[in-house]
């Protein structure tokens, strides 16, 4: 991991870099005939809504994780880290800074959804703790409880 990556919610001025780095990030499937919703549109709305955390490395985001309130859990409604960054632990931090956010506010689960095809992304979330709960088609639903610290 970086050794100056901070940690800070993302405000209306960092769509433009947010929106580049989540393009970015999913990129790499373009080519490999995987069909991912949008997740770089509408990104407006989302900051204002809801807690986008970005993993900066001075002043250039390098990761993102969009959260959002579900029943018993909170949600993990986007994970994104820049590919020039892959592999340098951002994606864990930003997990573990989510189940701070959760614990802090008296949730003890997390939750998301994540295509089939994503075989990296679900066998990062499995080494991290996660389980799969459905699997419909395309759509994979893991979780994390969380022990109470």
């Amino acid at each position: 991991m970086p050794d100056d990556l901070t940690l800070r919610r993302a405000v209306a001025d960092d769509v433009p870099a947010l929106t580049a780095l989540i393009r970015a990030a999913y990129a790499k499937y373009d080519g490999r005939g995987i069909t991912l919703p949008p997740v770089s549109e509408g990104l407006d709305e989302v900051v204002a809504e809801t807690p986008v955390i970005l993993a900066m490395n001075r002043h250039q985001p390098l990761g993102a994780i969009v959260l959002r309130d579900a029943p018993d859990a909170l949600q993990i409604e986007n994970l994104a880290v820049h590919p020039d960054a892959s592999g340098q632990g951002i994606a864990t931090r930003l997990l573990t800074e989510a189940e701070t956010i959760a614990r802090a506010h008296g949730i003890d689960k997390l939750c998301l959804a994540t295509h089939r095809d994503l075989t990296e992304t679900i066998s990062l979330y499995r080494h991290l703790g996660w389980t799969v709960t459905e699997a419909t088609g395309l759509r994979i639903m893991m979780q994390k409880p969380l022990l109470r610290s």
